[in-house]
């Protein structure tokens, strides 16, 4: 299973995508928190570009 799938399946749910990819509950953190930033960036350009 990928990032992305475990994300789409659990949402921001730290300890289920941990369990599920295999990493730890701190790894899982940062690519949620890298994975939401990143949308924030994309909103934040489109109404921009409005």
């Amino acid at each position: 299973m990928t990032f992305l799938e475990a994300y789409a399946l659990y949402g921001p749910d730290v300890e289920r995508i941990a369990e599920a990819l295999g990493i730890t509950p701190p790894e899982a953190d940062r690519l949620i928190n890298e994975a939401m930033e990143r949308r924030h960036r994309q909103r934040v350009q489109r109404r921009r570009r409005a």
